[in-house]
């Protein structure tokens, strides 16, 4: 194994994650939820709007930070685990995130554009099929989070915790998931519960992995007879 910091570099993509959609999350503020008035819509949009647009480049940067932090920590387990395919997951995984997360950026931006020129029904149109996609993100994300929590529990890359973490992390997205089928109520797709909740425990695991990795204090790899570390 050549001497390399691809895994730090990686953490440091994970933390700017975090930074980045958090930040995009809520520097619009609090959006309504799909189900309230047109009125109460439009008139969030047309508040939020630079908001919205800012948030939406955030989330757009931070769609290839994920793959980035994902493509990281899937080559530690795959120099762990040769003979298993979990590293694999994990990187297809995260590229259909990265994507739907790019698109949903997409969709925000597009949405928050021409508020002014744009009939109400149309407006409203455009914030659920943007709070559908985001729920539904919650889907791919259950893919990467359970493919790293095995690795991390398969290989001892970090402690165990952490892949508990990762797997409570794709549990809770995947049921935010489900908020599509809610017309209604606190379930309701684009909702606190099913998006922000989802978003606030993968940004916790993606924080702690980032900060084992830019430590770079992993288990050390055998190649034959020697050791050699991760550096």
């Amino acid at each position: 194994m050549t001497e390399r910091h691809e895994l730090r570099w990686g953490g440091f993509a994970g933390l700017a994650f975090v930074v980045l959609a958090l930040l995009g999350r809520f520097l619009p503020g609090n959006p309504p939820r799909v189900d309230e008035s047109e009125g109460t819509i439009t008139g969030f949009l047309g508040d939020a709007r630079t908001s919205m647009l800012i948030g939406a480049l955030m989330w757009a940067a931070a769609a290839g930070l994920i793959i980035w932090f994902a493509a990281a920590f899937a080559e530690a387990i795959r120099e762990r685990d040769e003979r298993s395919d979990v590293h694999l997951a994990l990187l297809a995984g995260s590229v259909l995130v990265g994507s739907a997360l790019f698109v949903d950026a997409g969709l925000t931006a597009a949405t928050a554009f021409s508020i002014d020129g744009r009939g109400a029904a149309i407006t409203v149109m455009l914030y659920e099929l943007t709070a559908v996609m985001t729920t539904m993100i919650g889907f791919a994300a259950t893919l990467p989070l359970a493919a790293a929590g095995i690795g991390v529990l398969r290989t001892r890359l970090m402690p165990n915790w952490l892949g508990y973490l990762a797997l409570l992390a794709a549990v809770v997205s995947f049921a935010g998931a489900f908020g599509v089928f809610a017309t209604d109520g606190p379930f309701i797709a684009g909702g606190t519960l099913m998006t922000t909740v989802p978003l606030l425990v993968s940004a916790v695991w993606i924080a702690c992995a980032g900060g084992y990795m830019i430590r770079e204090h992993l288990p050390e790899v055998s190649t034959g007879e020697t050791i050699v570390p991760q550096t």
